[in-house]
């Protein structure tokens, strides 16, 4: 992940990262809207990836820092949704390994 601004960190934000089927879309209207959005609203942009850059409204995530009242915000304007992004745990407790 890329390094968060300080006055977001300390507003309390966190990453979020566009929902599967609510993320914008490899279109000039839907990058436009969503960046557009996003950014007006004060948050900062992350990793952006696209699906498949390939195939024209092919899917685009995109990870955001922002605060809880940013992502009410941008959900509460248009179609895209966030989601907490995927938490991995290397160490499992439970069982023996040994």
């Amino acid at each position: 992940m890329a390094s968060e601004p300080i006055h977001l960190k300390q507003a309390g934000a966190r990453w979020f990262h566009s929902h599967d089927h609510h993320s914008p879309n490899l279109s000039k209207t839907s990058l436009g809207e969503f960046f557009t959005v996003v950014l007006s609203a004060g948050a900062y942009i992350g990793e952006i990836w696209p699906f498949n850059h390939r195939f024209y409204r092919s899917g685009v995530y995109v990870s955001v820092f922002m605060t809880e009242e940013m992502k009410s915000e941008i959900e509460s304007k248009t179609r895209f949704r966030f989601r907490d992004p995927p938490k991995i745990n290397l160490n499992s407790t439970g069982g023996d390994h040994g």
